[in-house]
């Protein structure tokens, strides 16, 4: 073969692509196939997936190592980046995964092992994947499972101040964690007590989380589930009380921080909202107290340093005795005059 051929026959072969798929076009998510899985196997919203993850900082240390990690596809139980990738692989497939610090950890990070506004390069391996199942179909225990599973991610989400995705994981796994056809009361069947117990916290949680965002409304109502269920929750008095404070319901709050109070008497939290509380109702009497004198035309008097020392003192009615004494003493002037007159 001489050298002409040759080259012709290298111009036959196809051009090596970008083996880089970049997701969303910005190059924050970009994802490499390493191996591939059964073709027209992905997992979609809604999906239970199982997969391997490997994470490292861009100098290569590990730093987000999982062997097994399950996740349903869309409900905010993992990092966006990882949520965002599993619907694009095949069952069995292994991808480099490149992930921006946005659609990582943000701002944050994740310490020890990751830094605040570090880009993540991860192996990860789509395992398994199947359709998330009915609540209603399955049995308790494993109801508790999938359950306790996104309510302790909410948990991990509700530390991290990212609250709206721990109200999103909390609402998942308040919809495993119940029994539908038991009522809230004092009568729960024994067999159902476990898991209602652990909805009970979904909903205290998701409850705070809400107040957080100042979903004041539907947090009231979360806790008011709670309350109806177990009335001497204290985490969920409190925060009832807290929450009608911040609605300006002031004297409704101040109820529910005592009752809280009663039950923990030495509780700081609690006696500093409860502080709190009446120091504003203080404020909120004085303030219809000006509001009034202003409707009056009346003048706000400040007392004197003397006022304020000899409050008695000051407000005897000096003037009205002295003169009933300066009469009295007249007459008796005066009778005696005449007694000495007539006898």
């Amino acid at each position: 073969m001489n050298l002409e051929e040759e080259e012709e026959e290298k111009t036959d072969l196809p051009e090596e692509e970008d083996e880089w798929l970049d997701v969303l076009g910005t190059g924050d998510l970009k994802k490499k196939v390493v191996k591939p899985g059964i073709t027209e196997s992905r997992p979609y919203k809604g999906t239970t997936v199982v997969i391997k993850a490997q994470g490292c900082l861009e100098n290569g240390k590990e730093a987000d190592i999982h062997n097994q990690l399950t996740f349903t596809v869309g409900d905010g139980e993992v990092i966006m980046g990882l949520d965002m990738i599993a619907p694009l692989m095949d069952k069995g497939e292994i991808a480099e995964v490149y992930i921006a610090a946005r659609f990582a950890f943000g701002s944050k990070g994740l310490p020890p092992n990751i830094p605040p506004e570090s880009n993540l390069n991860y192996r990860v391996e789509l395992i398994d994947y199947s359709p998330e199942e009915d609540p209603g179909s399955l049995p308790i225990e494993k109801r508790m499972v999938i359950g306790n599973r996104k309510r302790e991610r909410g948990n991990w989400w509700f530390n991290r101040e990212e609250y709206s995705l721990a109200i999103q994981c909390y609402n998942a796994a308040i919809d495993f964690l119940d029994d539908a056809e038991e009522e809230y009361g004092e009568d729960v069947k024994p067999e159902v007590n476990a898991i209602l117990s652990e909805r009970l916290k979904a909903l205290n949680n998701m409850g705070a989380a809400q107040m957080k965002v100042g979903a004041y409304e539907v947090a009231l109502k979360s806790l008011e589930a709670v309350l109806k269920c177990q009335p001497n929750n204290i985490k969920a008095l409190f925060r009832k009380g807290k929450v009608l404070g911040l609605q300006g319901k002031v004297k409704d709050s101040m109820k529910f921080l005592k009752r809280a109070l009663e039950l923990e008497p030495e509780s700081r939290l609690i006696h500093h909202e409860l502080a709190k509380m009446k120091e504003q109702a203080r404020e909120e009497a004085e303030s219809e107290k000006s509001l009034y004198r202003r409707m009056l035309n009346l003048k706000k008097t400040t007392p004197t340093q003397g006022e304020k020392r000899y409050p008695v003192i000051k407000s005897f009615p000096w003037k009205t005795w002295v003169a009933s004494f300066l009469v009295m003493l007249c007459l008796t002037t005066a009778g005696t005059q005449l007694y000495g007159y007539w006898k």
